[in-house]
């Protein structure tokens, strides 16, 4: 696609903003950002481009330095040996068989040859050894150099060159004929491939170079000078590096990540710190062992990387200083159209803080056009949201936020939803007694005084006020908003309020001193919803655990506990049960329920009372056991043991049930009691 079609084609977008000031910005972007992209790709890429053709300059510079050095050490080393051929000394001990002064001699050679050599070996016609300056301990050639030596009677000069191993280093070895004058025998000379020899190249050609062998490789004959992409380095291949002017480290990573048969085309590499680009050079091949000698010419991409970066960042520079002077081109021309929108923009974020005052104009609009419809509907909209936020405030005074935001939330009809929720009821004792001795607004103070404390136990738990009752109050956990632990937070309430009322009642400086607590816990179904009239309604919850809730709560004062909660709201606990120390206290039929139940109080936290509570409740759970087997005198000793030691309401209740049901119990009981009263 062209340019102007391009062009074209953004021209005609519909920009989903409609501030001229964000329109233009727009269009300014989607104008310069495509060209300033296109630019910079494309400059970065052929950059790149070119640090790869630097690289690869580089290493064929590298390559050819290196062959050129080989060269010159191989036409040194022939120089060296003729010399040594010609020396009329070295001629006179050959032919004398002195092999102690052929050896002086070649020594002699060596040491006037400025290090261009560094081992010299003779041997006869039939490869046995007369002189070996590396004292390699062998008399007769192995199979590599008599391998040197044929070659070299093959050729027309009687002159071969290869890279044969001496003392487990690399050398550059040359081979020619002794002549006196018919050949008599071999002349072998060698340089190292070692640090000097690769560090010189490194001076020469500036690039990185290594020595590197390879043993347990399966390759074919690398003669014609082929590169093999497809070879796979095995486990069985052993690696070694002979010399190297990197680091330790990044020579053995060029060990592991060269590919030692590619020889065609140049490979790239990563290296501790840089990529490096990578040329191998064969030296030495024996396919039969599976052995490689090879050189590898490398060339850091770090130099080239770090231009590439620093024209990326004066290029991306360059990019922001233009879109920038552009943007600020267009909010000056724009800001005279945008200053009446951001004044309603920051007219409605007031709004959104809760500062419906806001309905006030912060900048005069007039005329007809949309701006002025929009900033008078936004008036509008703060004066109806500060009339919502007011009957809002009232109701959450009336009723709990929860039940408030419930009522608010929606379309509010009669009706409700079936729930699992508990039910927990909470009255306050002794309140009669108190208020008789105060006037009516002090006794209306005293009340409140209590709520507060028992309000916020509820609702910091996460549970919610229904409705009050005189001086009780009806709390909800599960309805409207329900958690998973309701039931455990139901119980926490129940400690809180304790702990709330208790703190009132010690306190003989305030009018509430001497209250109690009567509190009952249910967790069952319910029906939870708006009910009442169309004109009038509440939300709250009705049904037989309502009811049951509401019973357990009056039975505090028959049982002298300030708290009972059913087996079922034990059961929704689960795992939380194990949190409470709970004492199991009867199992009634309560008035109005045909089904018995199960009524408990708790203790305290678990590990929180003392050996002598902790026993009295151990006492009091064998009673009951000896109770629901009808064993009457045995239970009425342990309640007079418990009497005696602590009189307790329960006890002397227990006491009296039995010597009721004593006479009048038939065989076949189950333990289960009937109350007759609420």
């Amino acid at each position: 696609m062209s340019k102007i079609s391009q062009l074209s084609k953004l021209s005609s977008l519909r920009l989903p903003v409609s501030s001229i000031s964000s329109r233009l910005i727009i269009f300014l972007l989607f104008l310069l950002l495509p060209v300033l992209g296109t630019t910079y790709t494309f400059i970065s890429r052929e950059n790149a481009r070119y640090t790869d053709q630097t690289i690869e300059t580089y290493l064929g510079i590298g390559a050819e330095v290196f062959d050129f050095s080989r060269s010159e050490h191989i036409n040194t080393l022939l120089t060296l040996s003729s010399a040594l051929t010609r020396d009329w000394g070295f001629r006179n001990a050959f032919g004398a068989a002195d092999p102690a002064t052929i050896e002086d001699a070649a020594q002699n050679l060596l040491s006037r040859s400025y290090e261009a050599a560094d081992v010299m070996l003779i041997a006869d016609m039939d490869g046995r050894v007369i002189a070996d300056t590396a004292a390699q301990g062998f008399t007769e050639l192995n199979s590599t150099w008599e391998s040197l030596m044929e070659r070299a009677a093959a050729s027309t000069d009687g002159v071969a060159e290869s890279v044969l191993t001496i003392n487990d280093t690399p050398y550059q070895v040359i081979v020619i004929p002794l002549l006196l004058p018919a050949p008599v025998a071999w002349i072998f000379a060698g340089f190292p491939l070692d640090g000097r020899f690769v560090a010189s190249i490194k001076r020469s050609s500036a690039s990185d170079v290594s020595v590197l062998r390879y043993q347990g490789l399966d390759y074919p004959d690398l003669s014609d000078n082929s590169s093999f992409h497809a070879v796979q380095l095995s486990d069985s291949v052993q690696g070694q590096v002979i010399a190297s002017t990197l680091t330790e480290d990044d020579a053995r990573l060029t060990l592991a990540g060269v590919n030692p048969l590619q020889f065609a085309t140049s490979q790239r590499i990563r290296l501790l710190e840089a990529d490096y680009g990578t040329l191998v050079r064969p030296l030495s091949a024996d396919p039969a062992n599976g052995e490689l000698i090879i050189a590898v010419i490398q060339r850091s991409y770090r130099e080239n990387q770090v231009n590439l970066a620093q024209l990326q960042d004066r290029l991306f520079s360059f990019s922001m200083l233009v879109i920038s002077l552009s943007l600020l081109a267009v909010v000056l021309l724009a800001r005279t159209f945008t200053r009446p929108i951001l004044a309603l923009a920051q007219r409605v974020r007031l709004i959104e803080q809760g500062d419906y005052s806001a309905g006030t104009r912060l900048y005069s609009t007039s005329g007809s056009d949309e701006l002025t419809q929009l900033d008078q509907s936004v008036s509008a909209m703060a004066r109806g949201l500060a009339e919502r936020e007011h009957i809002h405030n009232l109701l959450g005074k009336v009723v709990s936020p929860e039940i408030a935001a419930e009522l608010m939330g929606g379309h509010i009809e009669l009706g409700g939803e079936e729930r699992i929720v508990s039910v927990l009821f909470a009255d306050i004792r002794g309140f009669t007694t108190l208020s008789e001795q105060q006037t009516p607004s002090q006794t209306l103070h005293m009340l409140n005084q209590c709520f507060e404390k028992i309000c916020f136990a509820i609702e910091s738990s996460g549970g919610v006020v229904d409705k009050f009752n005189g001086d009780s109050v009806m709390a909800l956990f599960g309805a409207p908003g329900a958690h998973t632990d309701d039931a455990n937070r139901a119980m926490q309430a129940l400690l809180s309020i304790e702990s709330a009322v208790r703190e009132l009642s010690e306190n003989p400086a305030l009018p509430t001193a001497g209250l109690s607590i009567g509190l009952g816990i249910h967790t069952g179904l319910v029906v939870a919803g708006n009910m009442g009239s169309k004109n009038r309604m509440n939300y709250t919850v009705i049904g037989d655990s309502v009811n049951l809730a509401s019973r357990l709560e009056s039975l505090t004062r028959v049982y002298g506990v300030s708290n009972l909660v059913s087996e079922a709201s034990i059961h929704a606990l689960g795992t939380d049960a194990a949190k409470y120390q709970w004492l199991d206290l009867d199992f009634v039929q309560v008035k109005g329920k045909r089904e018995p139940v199960k009524v408990f109080t708790m203790m305290g936290i678990t590990g929180s009372l003392s050996p002598e509570k902790l026993a009295q409740a151990e006492l009091f759970r064998r009673m009951r056991l000896l109770y629901e087997r009808a064993e009457w005198d045995a239970a009425l000793d342990i309640l007079q043991m418990l009497n005696g030691h602590a009189p307790d309401t329960l006890f002397e209740m227990y006491k009296d049930r039995i010597q009721t049901l004593r006479p009048t119990t038939l065989p076949g009981w189950d333990g289960i009691f009937n109350l007759e009263n609420k």
